[in-house]
């Protein structure tokens, strides 16, 4: 037995035993979830509802040690902090526990267990760790753009991230930087501190002077060692230093380690507090990106409003609390059975949109309205009755020449179609190419 301390004991873990239950997503990370039945069943609770389902159960004698799944242990066992310690490190724990002990925590850090959370399970806290720990592993890899008036040199740095796994553009003129944004996401800038006709910190002034780009790390890769110089370019939106003397992996590790503090500070900037999802703001912004991604390369994208039917007599009846909780599910829901690469936002009130990228509204269609009937199935609790509640949604897909705003409308208009239609439908927005023909629209339903 580990000299390691172990949470307090309860009474219900004593003679029952463990079990090991993995669930499935086809799109996100699985969970391991260990514990007794009672354990199970509260935590399968929280994870249906996100299209999770159950693959097989069974105690198995040696942990698994996949870094794709995400562990969920009762710290009622006796030996949880033993379970969690044969893992390996990068794989993602989450251990339920009350114990508030900083000695117990220390332990848990020892186990490495990324973090606690309380017991009985709070469904929404669940929910935010394993999107924010499926995300950390999910992750697309690190885009960079690298500034810098040397061609030579710039390359010599791009293929060694790129041989990491990164992806990396190459910018040799300076002042085009702003273009290359706009055309493009990126976690992080790289920028040669001394260019000739201008420099690194005239750059980041500029590249500061733009609201969108207020939040992305610039790093300077540079030999300066003149700290005064060093301080100057932080206080004009640079944020860090990487020496060109530094070795391969450094300059790798470096690079990643800040990338995955930028995308958790992003996350927390553009996120809309109830739900989790990507604000109204972030989420017209990403359109706009892909509008124009769509423009110069034809990959194709879609946009879907959906709302909420009668979500109104849900406050009325039963409270704003229980109505938050309408919205927080059917947010965690939607995130669970759309692809990882789709964006799911919060547009406003009841109302959510999602952007699904490289896809036809034809496809999009089978998905969302599968999504409906699942969402129709969810029972709430509305303390003392039970309740469920329908959607309808509108679908619209990008159009060669349009502004986003077009295509916002579009969907718009196919969701209001779907709401004067019955309800509980799907519409498809069909437009044609704004330079060829009038707009027309094909509907299609299903109730």
């Amino acid at each position: 037995m580990s000299s390691r301390s172990s949470p307090k004991r309860n009474d219900r873990t004593l003679g029952l035993p463990l079990q090991e239950t993995i669930f499935v997503n086809s799109s996100r990370p699985s969970v391991k979830v260990i514990g007794d039945q009672t354990f199970l069943d509260n935590v399968s609770a929280v994870l249906r509802p996100l299209n999770y389902s159950a693959a097989y159960e069974a105690r198995s004698k040696t942990p698994h040690s996949e870094g794709s799944t995400i562990i969920v242990i009762d710290g009622a066992i006796p030996e949880a902090l033993n379970i969690c310690a044969q893992f390996v490190d990068d794989c993602p724990k989450i251990l339920v526990s009350n114990n508030t002990d900083l000695t117990f925590r220390v332990e848990c850090a020892r186990a490495n267990i990324s973090t606690i959370i309380a017991s009985p399970v709070d469904p929404n806290e669940l929910i935010l760790w394993l999107e924010h720990l499926g995300g950390m592993i999910g992750q697309q890899p690190a885009s960079i753009l690298l500034v810098d008036d040397d061609p030579l040199s710039s390359e010599v740095y791009a293929e060694m991230l790129r041989a990491s796994g990164m992806t990396v553009k190459v910018q040799n003129d300076p002042l085009k930087i702003i273009d290359t944004l706009d055309r493009g996401f990126f976690d992080i800038i790289i920028m040669d501190l001394q260019m000739p006709n201008t420099d690194g910190i005239e750059i980041a002034k500029v590249v500061r002077q733009h609201q969108n780009y207020l939040s992305i790390p610039i790093v300077f890769l540079s030999s300066e060692e003149n700290k005064t110089i060093q301080m100057q370019a932080r206080r004009f939106g640079g944020d860090d230093f990487i020496s060109k003397r530094a070795d391969f992996d450094a300059l790798v590790a470096l690079v990643q380690l800040r990338v995955e503090r930028a995308r958790v500070m992003q996350g927390l900037i553009e996120k809309d507090g109830l739900t989790g999802l990507v604000n109204h703001k972030r989420f017209k912004e990403r359109v706009s990106y892909e509008q124009i991604r769509f423009n110069r390369s034809k990959q194709q994208f879609c946009i879907v409003m959906i709302d909420v039917d009668h979500f109104k007599k849900v406050n009325d009846t039963w409270g704003h609390p229980i109505g938050d909780k309408v919205l927080s599910i059917l947010a965690r829901s939607l995130v669970g059975w759309v692809r990882q690469t789709d964006v799911v936002g919060r547009y406003g009130g009841e109302e959510f949109a999602v952007l699904m990228l490289d896809t036809t509204p034809e496809v999009v269609f089978e998905v969302i309205n599968n999504f409906r009937i699942h969402f129709s199935k969810i029972v709430f609790d509305g303390e003392p009755t039970q309740f469920s509640m329908t959607l309808s949604a509108g679908i619209a897909g990008s159009v060669v020449g349009a502004e986003p705003e077009m295509v916002f409308a579009e969907a718009d208009k196919a969701l209001y179609l779907a709401k004067n239609s019955g309800r509980n439908r799907v519409e498809i927005a069909e437009i044609a190419d704004v330079e060829a023909a009038p707009v027309s629209r094909r509907k299609r339903g299903a109730v």
